[in-house]
């Protein structure tokens, strides 16, 4: 079982960085996990998102960014979409002992009333959430994943976290995962969190619910790993999403997700020892600069005392 290696100065979550360290950290990220894959043989595609019309408001089948901004009018700072956490916590008030939770579908037709409804009235405050049963919202989340217009994985590095499988140690798996939660957008990756956090929680009570974590993972991998935007025809998408492999990389998420959200030692001590670098730097060229202000300053002042001394005569 892979630990958290403490050290002297603890460790550093992602989070924790200001966002000019934050783009230095996914530069070096980038470099590390491409090296990764490239040692082992594995080919690293980042692909460009499809261009496809998407809504510039509403709930279902909007981009995470287009979501948050109407969100943030709502409620200042929120960095996780509004539905999604009001789904999460409908999932919840139903109590997560209920067996089958996340497995058992909710009616189809009642689900696509709701998703009607709530494009309507979710805004407004005048949906009544009463209406929703605990699996039509485990039904609604999953469809809210499925249907964003670009993959909560995001589509850079879709085919990069299915490409994880591919690496031959749990521990390079883990490495890797680790490299893309970094690199993902904070949008998907704020997003991401919750969930993983929610399916934890769900775990938790698998003596109850009989859903472990495997299970869970079966059950959500294909709404996270399954998009339209890759341009697959849909017997190879479904190919694509049996594999064991997927499932294998959702049970690692959900696992380890406390370990995947640190940012490694080295990559932090790389930004750190820039910073020095760029403070040294930076050091030099003031006192460049307050060396010639002072030198300017002196020219000007006898410049002027010279101008004065010939108005005097």
């Amino acid at each position: 079982s892979f630990r958290l290696p403490k050290d002297k100065t603890g460790t550093t979550k992602i989070g924790d960085l200001a966002p000019q360290d934050m783009k230095k950290v996914c530069h070096l990220a980038l470099i590390e996990l491409t090296a990764l894959y490239d040692v082992l043989g594995v080919e690293l595609k980042q692909l460009k998102a499809v261009k496809i019309k998407t809504k510039d408001s509403g709930l279902f089948c909007v981009p995470l960014t287009v979501l948050l901004e109407q969100d943030q009018k709502k409620v200042p700072g929120t960095r996780i979409p509004l539905i999604f956490q009001k789904l999460i916590s409908r999932i919840e008030e139903g109590g997560l002992e209920t067996e089958g939770l996340l497995r058992i579908p909710g009616a189809a037709v009642r689900i696509k009333n709701l998703c009607q409804e709530l494009e309507a009235k979710f805004y407004e405050g005048t949906f009544n959430w009463e209406s929703v049963k605990q699996h039509d919202a485990a039904s609604l989340l999953k469809l809210f994943i499925r249907e964003l217009p670009q993959p909560l994985l995001s589509v850079e590095y879709l085919k990069a976290f299915q490409a994880v499988q591919n690496l031959p140690t749990k521990k390079q798996q883990l490495q890797a995962l680790n490299l893309l939660v970094i690199l993902l957008p904070d949008a998907n990756r704020d997003t991401l969190k919750a969930l993983l956090e929610f399916l934890q929680r769900v775990v938790d009570n698998k003596e109850k619910n009989k859903m472990t974590v495997m299970n869970v993972a079966m059950v959500m991998a294909p709404n996270l790993f399954m998009y339209h935007t890759l341009g697959l025809k849909s017997s190879e998408q479904r190919e694509f999403v049996m594999a064991a492999g997927i499932a294998n990389i959702m049970h690692l998420l959900i696992k380890y997700q406390k370990l995947l959200w640190t940012i490694p030692k080295f990559i932090v001590n790389q930004v750190r020892k820039q910073n020095t670098e760029n403070h040294r730097k930076d050091k030099k060229a003031m006192k460049k600069l307050l060396k010639k202000m002072a030198y300017d300053r002196e020219k000007y002042e006898k410049q002027d005392k010279s101008a004065n001394d010939v108005r005097k005569t």
